[in-house]
């Protein structure tokens, strides 16, 4: 069997207009190496695994090593945990945390992260004025598990801004602590 080797190189440019080249090497022998996938919901969510026999549980806010060649059958088969709303992991249930794998799967590219809810993106959110807030919220969290997200983040993060905290609580539909 003839081995495949695929290598994508982006490019950034850097604040002193300098270009940083970044390199992802991806043999397809590294398919068995495990990866971890984080549950960002705040719920339990459970699906069969495509490879072999059994089911994987990923409680509340948990990590799980999983395969990159389970991951991607799971995103074949159309599991929306992994391939989010739109089939390339934007809002998705499950985050994988490896950079090149999520490269690998066409999730993200050097110049564009994944669309999915982080620290970083409440951090985003509010730094923003109430109304591009008010007007940006939706763009950034669509799903019930990014509603969970967002809130845990505002609670955890030490947010303060109280318009802002109102306005989430009611889009997310999740009463603050």
């Amino acid at each position: 069997m003839a081995e495949t080797k695929v290598k994508k190189t982006a490019t950034k440019k850097a604040a002193a207009n300098e270009d940083i080249v970044e390199t992802v090497d991806f043999d397809d022998k590294d398919l068995d190496k495990s990866v971890v996938i984080h549950n960002i919901a705040g719920w339990n969510v459970t699906f069969a695994l495509r490879n072999r026999e059994g089911d994987v549980l990923l409680t509340k806010k948990s990590k799980q090593r999983l395969p990159r060649n389970e991951i991607q059958a799971q995103i074949y088969n159309g599991n929306k945990l992994f391939s989010g709303t739109d089939g390339n992991g934007s809002h998705a249930t499950i985050y994988i945390e490896d950079k090149a794998t999520r490269i690998w799967l066409g999730f993200e590219t050097a110049d564009e992260p994944q669309k999915i809810f982080t620290d970083d993106i409440a951090r985003k959110l509010f730094a923003m004025s109430q109304s591009e807030f008010e007007q940006e919220l939706p763009n950034y969290i669509a799903t019930s598990a990014e509603k969970y997200a967002l809130n845990e983040a505002i609670e955890r993060l030490g947010f303060n801004d109280y318009r802002k905290i109102v306005y989430a609580s009611k889009y997310t539909g999740y009463p603050l602590r």
